[in-house]
């Protein structure tokens, strides 16, 4: 299959590199970046068949909307991840994946939205080990990390 290109900026790439390294034990081509010019440019390397996760909480940050629009040209397939409210990115997305996390007390909101989508990722995460081959890859890539986390 094609590669997945995943970014965050900020707290956003908390998530972004916790299912980068999922991904990759799945034996899936992940390509994660932090920063908007380093992925522009992974961007514009895009073919048919890549994906690219955007994750932004407000969905709003002007970059990333650009970075999908390249990306959308070269044929990718952009999939937002952000709260469930109307914003930029997710207007741009091919496809959205939708956080539900609303409290009144500020100091909490964010504190739900990050619990929850952790519940969205191991979701999908689990999904993807329903494929044989791939659960295969997981138990193989955690066997040879094994000896490197032991040291």
């Amino acid at each position: 299959g094609g590669k997945v290109f995943i970014i965050g900026l900020g707290e956003d790439d908390i998530p972004a590199r916790a299912i980068a390294l999922r991904l990759s034990l799945l034996g899936i081509l992940t390509v994660h970046n932090f920063d908007t010019a380093h992925m522009t440019a992974s961007a514009s390397a895009a073919v048919p068949g890549d994906v690219l996760l955007v994750f932004s909480e407000h969905g709003k940050q002007p970059a990333l909307c650009q970075i999908g629009r390249l990306f959308r040209e070269h044929g990718g397939t952009v999939v937002s991840i952000t709260r469930h409210s109307s914003n930029p990115l997710r207007a741009n997305a091919d496809l959205s994946l939708l956080v539900s996390a609303h409290d009144e007390r500020a100091h909490i909101e964010p504190l739900l939205y990050q619990a929850a989508l952790q519940q969205l990722l191991d979701l999908i995460f689990q999904l993807l080990c329903e494929d044989e081959g791939r659960l295969q890859q997981l138990s193989i890539n955690l066997e040879l990390m094994h000896p490197m986390l032991d040291t």
